[in-house]
């Protein structure tokens, strides 16, 4: 992606503070446009009355030892 180094987390984090929260509304439903695409002609085996999405927004701590 043209990164010549990690980028740091403080970086990330810094640059998230300064974003807008309506991004991520947005992003979210551009990914849910995405998977009904998909999931279109898959047969679930039931009917659902309603629609119910989750997004998963946890994060993982990765050894460093194991993942640097």
């Amino acid at each position: 992606m043209g990164f010549r180094e990690p980028v740091a987390r403080s970086t990330l984090a810094d640059a998230n503070e300064s974003r807008d929260g309506h991004i991520w509304d947005a992003f979210a439903g551009r990914l849910i446009t995405q998977a009904r695409e998909l999931d279109r002609s898959e047969d679930l085996g039931c009917d659902l009355t309603n629609t119910v999405y989750a997004l998963d927004s946890t994060t993982i701590d990765l050894c460093l030892s194991v993942f640097p």
